[in-house]
């Protein structure tokens, strides 16, 4: 399966191959998040994590064609501030799709 890393930040410089900050990855179907983060060599320099546009409270698998976001510790607090103003009715949305 395919999927799409987008990496913020410090991050970016921590990856070969990147474009537009983004890097496709060719990983077994059912790969799950972290076997993501450790095929880019990133294990321990991620703080927060987004999958298909949602923030992601715990390792899972994924499926083709998602698309993963890595923030390191110097930006997460930053977008963990701007989900925590969704709508309440957006968020209770976001905890039944995940």
């Amino acid at each position: 399966m395919q999927i799409t890393v987008k990496l913020a930040g410090p991050l970016r410089k921590e990856v070969e191959g990147l474009v537009g900050g983004e890097k496709v990855l060719d990983l077994p179907q059912g790969a799950t998040v972290s076997q993501a983060i450790e095929t880019l060599g990133l294990t321990g320099k991620v703080r927060m994590l987004m999958l298909n546009g949602r923030p992601l409270q715990q390792d899972g698998p994924m499926s083709d064609g998602d698309r993963l976001m890595l923030l390191p510790p110097s930006l997460a607090y930053n977008m963990y501030v701007a989900t925590n103003f969704l709508a309440p009715s957006v968020r209770e949305d976001i905890r039944k799709k995940s």
